[in-house]
């Protein structure tokens, strides 16, 4: 390729043909134009006869130019000039494509397909071979690798990309999976798809691997379009603190980070300011403690992504404890009171209420917690018996009192008085608490060294005494005991909850240590107790969405009772939720990602995508070629004296060959009426059978819903229906005939740009002439957006529909045709159950009542779909199976309402209808 400025030529040794201008010159210069012919009497010849010799006349000499501009031209198209090219590499190396299919992609993902599709057609044709290697591995560990294949090849494989993922790349892995391959045919070209993403700890040795293996190329988005995530969550006393992280943008933006319920009901919201260079903001929020336990999930909106989507878990939920008080009040001022320590270490993450028994046992409670100077009442002794059978969790600490008092809340049997380690007449020293054995349930949680107990109640020694011993001191007697009584438990701490014999009140571990016991307080340590690993239950894709899923493969190694360890999102283990009969357990990307840095790895060149798109010149070329050659033909002509045996005039001629030339080369426009368009084969099939349609949007993921949606209630169709052989296609409104087509199936998405006029025309007559189209916003609430301060994806509908004739919509009325066009339905659920359903007013003198436009926003498709299997390939939001079953009902519904129009509008149906309806 040749570059002379902002002008690249693909072919340049054509342009070689501008030596033989000199030789056009004068080939044109001597050869004279043909002789005018021109009509006169034969008696004029003898009129000033001479004897003299004519030369013949030389060709004008701006005609010579004319034809060499024509020449020129048409020189430089054959020789394919490009304005603003991109740089091309001048060697026949081999080109590795690295792809990152991280979270951090999901958001730059059809740009990063633009630029591998324009990377893949600017290498057809040249002797090189391509490959493309993903950068997130799948849950087996193995990374998706093309192999070095033709341009042409990968082009077809195009579809078969693998997906965005909900964890992080691992460049240095991936490329070190085919270091071998790469060896062979090293030096490469290597062209990065980046995200625009990259830990900052693996920077440096990514740079040096990539310049080992040849130049580079890298491709990352715009600044201000870098994704953001969670940092950080955490649950304190004031309600649920998010930090929200970027990377260093020169815009000021506004984020609103809502909490959502399982039902996605917003629980509560707040907005996050960003200001100018701000790379990070924390906002809390606040809720009560019944709604707290509701949150299902923290959400960025409008930033849908795994880094942006934080599952909850039991974990995190706030139960309320019960501080035991017979006197009414709580001795929190002293530093010597043990009141004081619980509520300060109880107060970061759950609610404290206190008073007597009966008080506290009168509200929901989930632990109770007596110290050791508060004695239970004998009058207190059955109900709290009988709460802690039912679940409750009853917390105890020891001291002097409890050493001579015993009571049947314990444990385990006591020792008679108790042992004092840091007496003046004693050799023996504090002792540290020991690590947690593998069965205790505060296993894996650390203790400092310097954490040590002074003084203790002992147990006494049985064989059953290990089954009920959770923590030992350093010479193996124990120091918190348990025992199941009923379905709730009995906890004992042999030890005090102030620093009398110890300093464990004082640590950090005090907190860690009683978060952990009071999680027997939820029920969490039941049936499950003997389950080693948990499964995966519910996988999270990367633009954080749930879906069910059973891999025995994918499990986490945490026990029922230590649901608050840490375990990082990864290819082995997804985001989602483990469990087996129930939700036990979150794993997130968001809160635990790693720190980042904006991708400024030195590689030969950097571009950003969307930002230089090269223009071919080679059509506008031809075409202005085509127009001077067609005045130069006119002109030859005149001068031939053509156009003087003609009974008009020279100048109307020469004015009327202008007007036509133009109309050639400047098409007039033709108004839709006068366009005669052919059928082509694909729109002729949908004629002979019945084809459920859906507009193809541009989103990948999006698309392929749709198919298997449509796939999904064309079978219903076939099982419970006289409708046969339905089949699915996707429509290009700017390239196919929608006209055979009953219904079109419009997904709304963000990415989806305004209609060409082809397409707005095609819409607007199919319309006209009866079609039927549903669009789906595929949102859950239009209460959720407006909760949020947003319009969700109305506003992309709007733009969609700017230049349609649109009708005048109304919430779908009771008892409408749709409501009974097969079967009786009394709402219209998806995947979602969103009461808001529109459809165009009708009356009986316009399309015969039927209406042409119905508007949702419920997520139909992915209610619908199945995978080949004939396995639904999505979980309901809310409503479970009846739910789905509803939804194929809607479907069918709708497919004959299109099919029928408003046949069931007869009088004639009505007894048979209100025979059904029990009337």
């Amino acid at each position: 390729m040749l570059e002379l400025g902002f002008i690249g030529f693909l072919n340049p040794w054509l342009l070689l043909g501008l030596l033989s201008f000199p030789l056009v010159w004068i080939l044109l210069r001597i050869t004279p134009p043909a002789p005018r012919r021109i009509t006169f009497p034969a008696l004029r010849l003898l009129f000033g006869l001479t004897g003299t010799t004519a030369k013949p006349q030389n060709t004008a000499w701006w005609l010579i130019i004319l034809r060499l501009l024509i020449l020129l031209l048409i020189i430089l198209a054959l020789a394919e000039p490009i304005y603003e090219p991109e740089k091309r590499s001048n060697n026949n190396l081999d080109t590795l494509i690295l792809l990152d299919n991280d979270w951090a992609s999901a958001q730059s993902r059809q740009k990063q397909l633009q630029a591998l599709k324009s990377q893949l057609e600017r290498s057809k044709g040249l002797n090189v071979k391509t490959a493309i290697l993903s950068t997130a591995s799948r849950t087996k560990g193995e990374f998706n690798f093309s192999g070095f294949k033709s341009s042409d090849s990968l082009l077809n494989d195009m579809q078969e990309l693998p997906p965005v993922l909900s964890w992080e790349s691992d460049h240095i892995g991936a490329l070190k999976s085919i270091e071998d391959q790469i060896q062979v045919r090293a030096p490469l070209q290597i062209v990065w798809l980046s995200n625009g993403l990259i830990r900052s700890d693996i920077s440096d040795e990514l740079e040096v691997l990539l310049k080992s293996y040849g130049e580079g190329i890298r491709y990352t988005p715009l600044t201000t379009a870098l994704p953001i995530w969670i940092d950080s969550i955490s649950t304190d006393y004031n309600g649920i603190k998010v930090t929200l992280q970027r990377l260093t943008n020169i815009e000021a933006s506004i984020r609103t980070i809502a909490a959502l319920s399982e039902k996605n009901e917003v629980l509560a919201s707040e907005k996050v300011s960003l200001e100018t260079g701000q790379t990070s903001q924390a906002v809390i929020l606040s809720l009560p403690n019944e709604l707290h336990n509701r949150v299902q999930k923290i959400t960025v909106t409008g930033q849908n992504s795994s880094a942006t989507t934080y599952l909850m878990d039991q974990n995190d939920h706030r139960f309320p404890v019960g501080l035991l008080t017979s006197s009414g009040k709580v001795d929190n001022k002293s530093l010597l009171g043990e009141h004081y320590y619980l509520q300060r270490a109880l107060g970061l993450f759950t609610d404290i209420r206190s008073g007597p028994i009966k008080q506290l046992l009168s509200r929901e409670l989930s632990t109770l917690i007596i110290t050791d100077n508060e004695p239970i009442p004998l009058s207190d002794e059955e109900p709290l018996l009988e709460w802690i059978n039912k679940g409750g969790l009853l917390l105890r600490f020891a001291g002097p009192r409890l050493a001579d008092h015993r009571d049947r809340f314990l444990p385990v049997p006591l020792r008679s008085g108790y042992r004092n380690l840091a007496g003046s007449l004693t050799w023996e020293q504090p002792l540290p608490i020991e690590e947690f054995d593998r069965h205790s349930p505060l296993r894996g949680l650390k203790i400092p060294k310097e954490v040590t107990i002074s003084g203790q109640l002992l147990a006494q020694p049985s064989p059953e005494l290990d089954q009920h011993t959770w923590a030992r001191l350093q010479d193996g007697t124990p120091l918190i005991t348990a025992k199941k009584t009923g379905n709730g438990h009995i906890v004992l701490v042999h030890t005090t909850a102030n620093t009398r014999w110890s300093n464990f009140a004082l640590s950090g571990s005090f907190v860690n240590i009683l978060r952990r016991i009071l999680q027997f307080g939820k029920g969490v340590n039941n049936a499950d107790d003997t389950v080693k690993d948990l499964p995966i239950r519910e996988i999270m894709d990367a633009y954080g969405i749930l879906t069910p899923l059973q891999d025995k493969d994918l499990k986490i190694a945490v026990a029922p009772q230590t649901v608050d360890s840490d375990v990082f999102a990864s290819p082995r283990t997804p985001p989602g939720y483990y469990g087996v009969s129930k939700r036990v357990k979150s794993v997130n990307l968001a809160g635990n990602l790693g720190p980042y840095i904006h991708n400024n790895i030195d590689l030969a060149e950097s571009r950003f995508y969307g930002m230089k798109k090269e223009n071919p010149l080679q059509v506008p070329l031809l075409l202005t070629a085509l127009f001077l050659f067609l005045i130069d033909q006119v002109v030859t002509l005149w001068l031939r004296g053509i156009f003087s045996n003609l009974p008009i005039r020279r100048s109307t001629t020469a004015f009327l060959l202008t007007i036509g030339l133009s109309g050639y080369v400047f098409p007039h426009n033709v108004e839709a009426q006068d366009q005669v368009e052919l059928l082509d084969n694909k729109a002729i099939e949908a004629t002979l059978n019945t084809y459920l349609a859906y507009v193809i949007t541009g989103d990948n993921k999006v698309d392929l819903d749709s198919h298997s949606g449509l796939a999904g209630l064309s079978l219903q169709l076939h099982r419970r229906t006289a409708v046969e052989n339905v089949q699915v296609t996707g429509i290009d409104l700017d390239r196919d005939f929608i006209s055979p087509y009953p219904i079109l199936y419009w997904p709304v998405t963000e990415i989806q740009g305004e209609l060409t006029k082809r397409g707005q025309r095609q819409v607007n007559q199919y319309l006209h002439n009866g079609g039927l189209i549903l669009f789906d916003l595929r949102e859950t609430s239009g209460t959720l957006n407006s909760a949020l301060g947003s319009m969700g994806n109305a506003q992309y509908l709007q733009q969609l529909t700017s230049g349609l004739d649109i009708p005048e919509l109304e919430p779908i009325p009771s008892g409408h045709v749709m409501t009974r066009s097969f079967y009786l339905l009394e709402s219209f659920p998806g995947r979602n159950n969103n009461r808001d359903f529109w459809a165009e007013r009708t009356d009986q003198y316009r399309n015969d009542g039927v209406a042409r436009i119905l508007v949702g926003s419920n997520d139909w498709a992915r209610a619908w779909a199945i995978n080949a299997e004939g396995r639904p390939l999505y979980a309901m939001v809310r409503g479970g199976e009846r739910q789905r079953e509803l939804s194929y009902r809607f479907g069918i519904n709708l497919v004959m309402y299109a099919l029928t129009g408003n046949y069931k509008e007869d009088q004639v149906h009505i007894p048979h209808i209100l025979e059904r309806l029990g009337q």
